[in-house]
């Protein structure tokens, strides 16, 4: 019970924290909230995921010149396109990227452009796992993950690590954004446990993701959203 009240005060607590422009890394959404940003499988859908370093094809119908043979995601998780530039693309699906670029040269350059983007190269299917943990290191995956199956890959938390202290660090459109879990309620079953995608950053311990991360966490504009964005992020 004492744990639910607490979830609730802090899902309650959450808006005024954002419209206080939230700036360190104990502020990172927590409870209910992070899951906004890193959510359990059930929500997150079965679909591969883009990544930085994939190598993808896309194709725009009956435009040559601005289809792409062999694409890569960048570190900061776009794409270079022809026209429009950089389009954000890690953590989305192929058909989601594929309607981003379309809906982007629709805005200016065509009319109802259909574009498809076909993954190459998963090279991107590695998770970060540092901080309080026995092994940290950069870990490669197949199929789905989640938070707890990352921390096993490093052989679990310290003897002494705070369990209810785990950082995930994502990229969502370009900008590096972190929730706060509870390894302990996801252990009990009293918390979902949520999917990790290729490329995220996994941190036990709030003075170690402090110490790793470097900088402020910053509000994102959209204060709806419950995102925090990391300092450097547009």
């Amino acid at each position: 019970m004492g744990n639910r009240r607490s979830r609730s005060a802090i899902a309650a607590l959450w808006p005024a924290c954002l419209l206080a422009a939230c700036s360190t890394v104990e502020q990172a959404p927590a409870g209910e909230a992070a899951y906004a940003i890193v959510p359990p499988p059930q929500v997150q859908g079965t679909d591969y995921r883009l990544s930085p370093d994939d190598v993808v094809r896309i194709s725009v119908f009956h435009e040559p010149d601005l289809s792409l043979e062999d694409a890569r995601v960048n570190a900061a998780g776009a794409i270079h396109m022809p026209l429009i530039g950089d389009v954000p693309v890690a953590g989305l699906s192929a058909d989601d990227a594929a309607d981003e670029i379309a809906r982007r040269l629709g805005r200016r350059y065509l009319v109802s452009p259909q574009v498809t983007l076909f993954v190459k190269q998963a090279v991107g299917r590695r998770v970060t796992v540092d901080g309080e943990v026995r092994q940290p290191g950069l870990y490669p995956f197949d199929g789905r993950l989640t938070l707890s199956q990352a921390l096993a890959l490093a052989k679990g938390p310290t003897r002494l690590a705070g369990l209810g202290q785990v950082v995930v660090v994502r990229s969502i459109e370009g900008s590096r954004q972190a929730a706060r879990f509870d390894l302990g309620d996801i252990r009990r079953g009293e918390a979902p446990d949520p999917e990790i995608l290729p490329g995220d950053q996994v941190i036990v311990g709030l003075s170690r993701a402090k110490a790793i991360l470097g900088g402020a966490l910053l509000a994102v504009p959209a204060l709806a959203t419950g995102f925090i964005a990391l300092d450097g992020g547009h």
